[in-house]
């Protein structure tokens, strides 16, 4: 809206529920409305005229608030006083000017955040699989996750781990079964059963026997040494030959193989057997990684191992055969070792896990919490560069923005100060007495003068009394009493009932204020809204709008009538008709003076509403309007002068106009 606003209506289209929310928009009826400012301008104080006004200012019972307004003693003060609130106007321009600089700087910042956030629920996505036992209750939430990456990057000093690692806590943490797993056993195998030195030694008999030599050179100790043991059985007779063996020859042969090669050849078969005995007890006792499934264990891997171990323990048990044939054969076992220590190496690092594993099952608690914090320093370092640039961008926008509301604290600082010095300044000046003079003196040259204000007991109220002095409020005319609402009001929009805002940024709203006023009065009434309208066009004035609404055609002519404008709108004033259909309130604004006059009005409202519930009122003022009024001819007697058969058409619209009037008020003023 403009400066000056005109706003047309018939009665119960919706002008005072306007007006009323101009006047007390803190109603809770009003709920669901809002006014909107202009942005940047001050806080202007409203003042509305309607009928909820006079009922609250005007008591038949009660004495009329006092208004002040500023006295004629110092123009020298007055001038210093509008040069404070004129200056205190500049500060809330600038206020005006911060605030949307700082709105724009929030704005900013919010997109800085909005990115950040989508950088960090980026990573939530990337790990979310791996990491969501750490990412409960932020799983669902963008903004809590990305304060989430804030908190940690700033208090998170743990250890940085290698997502691998992480990986696998996670699954020992988690997810692997929270009952404890026995540690595999030690193995304990004596490799020198693979090196004994029987193995290698050749067992042979007696060297000093005379046989020994022949023995020897022929080296055929192993089928000597089965021949002595066949002889036992054979009564003197060779076993290989048949033959008679020669005297003292078993002799010989017992005193070859003496004590000292049997003790050898027990020797060496109880380290096979020890060699045996040993090597299979390792494989019965640790089998169990090949066939059971033991946490942390290469299975493949063991299995291997123990396939080649077994065969090279067949191989060794070849040899072994041999050389319990043929004692006199050096041997050398294929040695297991190697391979066990493979397996050994497996089982203890089986073990480390499986210990880890055992604590942390021990203090699973803690053990969740400590991976926590250590997947979110992962997640913090991931974050790190989109951090950095959040923290910097953010930063500086933010000291920015410090600095626009310290600026913004600073004006709004000294526009207070200079409207405490204005109203120190007014305090000295303002008075209810010059109100009281106005008023009285209006209402004298307006031809009232059988009452007039005076000054009430109670200090700052008026009252209203006789020429007598007697009370006057209980015998005041509807007319005598609008007229005096409508001068307190006319005073009140030029001063204040509060001393402190005498001379405050003001927006006047008037609504209907000339009912059971005659012609007379409403002229009067219009040139002081007139004047009015010229104070909110001044430059320097303190009024900064006016809102005029009427259902009066006469009234509303002559309030926006422009001297040499017909009716072209000017650019600081709009024009706007409201009309209620399907109960519903409609505003139209126009691009000039929609009132043209009561007659076109007529019509002009005919043409938009058509289904109106004023339809008989409107149709009934065209007829008397066109006829009565203009022609001086009696509606009824043109009636006589149609043909029988169109009587009846002619008699029922006027009926139905006249019945549709009875039950709607007049909505027009025609003079």
């Amino acid at each position: 809206m403009s400066k000056i606003n005109y706003i047309y209506g018939s009665n119960g289209t919706g002008k005072t529920t306007i007006s009323e929310l101009l006047r007390n928009s803190d109603n809770q009826k009003f709920s669901s409305c809002n006014i909107e400012w202009k942005q940047g301008s001050p806080d202007f104080d409203m003042f509305v005229y309607n009928r909820n006004f006079v009922q609250e200012n005007f008591s038949t019972h009660n004495d009329i608030k006092g208004i002040f307004t500023l006295g004629k003693e110092s123009t020298e003060i007055l001038a210093l006083i509008d040069g404070k609130l004129k200056d205190a106007e500049k500060h809330q321009d600038r206020i005006g000017n911060l605030e949307n600089n700082i709105k724009q700087k929030k704005e900013q910042l919010e997109i800085l955040k909005t990115s950040f956030i989508n950088q960090c629920w980026n990573l939530k996505q990337k790990y979310d699989e791996s990491f969501k036992e750490a990412f409960t209750g932020l799983r669902n939430n963008r903004e809590k996750f990305m304060e989430r990456c804030m908190d940690e990057a700033v208090s998170n000093n743990s250890q940085l781990f290698r997502i691998e690692e992480l990986k696998g806590r996670v699954e020992s943490v988690f997810n692997s079964p929270q009952e404890k797993v026995g540690v595999i056993p030690i193995i304990d195998y004596d490799s020198s059963l693979e090196h004994q030195s029987i193995f290698k030694t050749k067992i042979i008999g007696k060297k000093d026997i005379d046989v020994a030599q022949l023995i020897s050179k022929l080296n055929i100790s192993d089928w000597v040494q089965q021949g002595h043991i066949h002889m036992e059985d054979t009564d003197g007779i060779c076993p290989f030959c048949q033959q008679e063996l020669p005297v003292s020859f078993k002799e010989k042969m017992d005193e070859y193989f003496d004590e000292t090669y049997s003790e050898q050849i027990q020797n060496l078969n109880s380290s096979i057997e020890k060699y045996k005995s040993d090597t299979l007890n390792l494989f019965e006792r640790y089998i169990f990684l090949v066939n059971e499934d033991t946490p942390f264990v290469n299975k493949e891997k063991i299995a291997s191992l123990f396939e080649i171990m077994n065969s090279t323990f067949k191989e060794n048990i070849q040899l072994l055969e041999r050389k319990s044939i043929e004692p006199s054969r050096s041997i050398e076992l294929n040695s297991i070792t190697s391979y066990l220590e493979q397996i050994k190496s497996e089982v203890e690092q089986a073990n480390v896990q499986i210990s880890e594993l055992n604590r942390v099952i021990d203090n699973i608690k803690e053990e969740k919490e400590r991976l926590i914090k250590d997947i979110w320093r992962f997640i913090v370092e991931e974050n790190k560069s989109n951090y950095e640039n959040y923290i910097s961008n953010s930063g500086r926008e933010n000291t920015a923005l410090e600095g626009m509301k310290r600026s913004q604290d600073g004006q709004k600082d000294h526009k207070k100060r200079l409207e405490e010095e204005a109203i120190e300044l007014q305090n000295q000046l303002t008075s209810v007495l010059p109100s009281i003079h106005e008023i009285n003196t209006l209402l004298k040259s307006f031809g009232f003068t059988n009452f007039q204000l005076a000054e009430s007991g109670e200090q700052g109220n008026y009252k209203i009394v006789r020429e007598n002095g007697e009370d006057a409020n209980e015998t005041l005319s509807e007319g005598e009493k609008t007229f005096i609402t409508f001068l307190y009001f006319y005073q009140l929009i030029n001063g204040s009932n509060d001393q402190d805002k005498v001379n405050t940024a003001r927006v006047v709203a008037i609504d209907d204020p000339i009912s059971s006023l005659d012609s007379n009065i409403l002229f009067m009434v219009s040139n002081l809204i007139n004047n009015l309208k010229k104070k909110v066009r001044s430059k320097d004035s303190n009024f900064k709008q006016l809102i005029i609404l009427t259902h009066n055609v006469y009234f509303h002519k002559e309030v926006s009538f422009n001297k040499g404008m017909s009716n072209k709108r000017q650019p600081d004033e709009t024009f706007w008709i409201i009309r209620k259909m399907g109960n519903i309130s409609h505003i139209s604004g126009y691009e000039e003076n929609p009132i043209k006059n009561s007659y076109e009005l007529l019509w002009k409202e005919l043409r938009e509403n058509p289904n109106s519930i004023t339809t008989p009122n409107i149709m009934r003022r065209i007829l008397e309007n066109y006829f009565k009024f203009f022609g001086n001819v009696d509606v009824n007697e043109i009636v006589e002068g149609f043909p029988d058969e169109d009587k009846v058409v002619c008699n029922s619209l006027l009926s139905w106009a006249n019945d549709g009037s009875h039950h709607v008020n007049d909505d027009l003023y025609v003079r």
